[in-house]
């Protein structure tokens, strides 16, 4: 890998990172007026996916998940620490649930969807286990009903997103 190239990597990584972390954001202040559990989670699904989607899309390569996810983690650690860790947890389970898929597109679709799902699931445990509190009070079908959710949701904004990926490669002649 060149430096042009790897440049273009990670300028395009720290993009998709802030992006992420704004529309993230913006997502969890709509999401706090509906007082169920992780419903934070499922609402910035299709968001996060759809984002880890185009740049893992754009950029090519087995380890653009893992780079993406290790990245967001660090910044979010330092925010939360268990935020942080949650994300890398995420990032990992979700980089081996897609690792052995032949096809790169399905690679980059289903760890996308994994990803989304897997983040409710794990930020919920993350939550319950190693902070307690109100967080013990979560049942565990709530926490699978909302990893259920999440990867469903992480579905339609990877539909989403090759939709647009598709149009706008048509429209510019790639």
């Amino acid at each position: 890998m060149n430096n042009q190239t790897k440049n273009n990597e990670i300028t395009i990584i720290g993009l998709s990172i802030a992006i992420i972390i704004g529309g993230g954001m913006a997502i969890y202040m709509i999401a706090a007026v509906v007082p169920l559990p992780g419903i934070k989670y499922i609402f910035v699904a299709p968001f996060v996916s759809t984002i880890f989607y185009v740049v893992q899309h754009k950029l090519k390569g087995k380890y653009i998940l893992p780079k993406i996810g290790t990245v967001f983690g660090l910044v979010m650690s330092i925010i939360n620490m268990y935020m942080g860790l949650a994300i890398l947890i995420t990032t990992f389970l979700a980089y081996i649930s897609s690792f052995y898929l032949k096809s790169e597109s399905k690679r980059i679709f289903w760890s996308s969807a994994f990803f989304s799902g897997y983040t409710g699931l794990i930020a919920i445990l993350v939550s319950k286990y190693l902070i307690g509190g109100i967080f013990l009070e979560i049942p565990n079908s709530m926490i699978a009903l909302n990893s259920i959710l999440g990867l469903i949701f992480g579905i339609l904004g990877n539909n989403l997103a090759k939709t647009v990926v598709n149009r706008v490669n048509k429209d510019s002649g790639y």
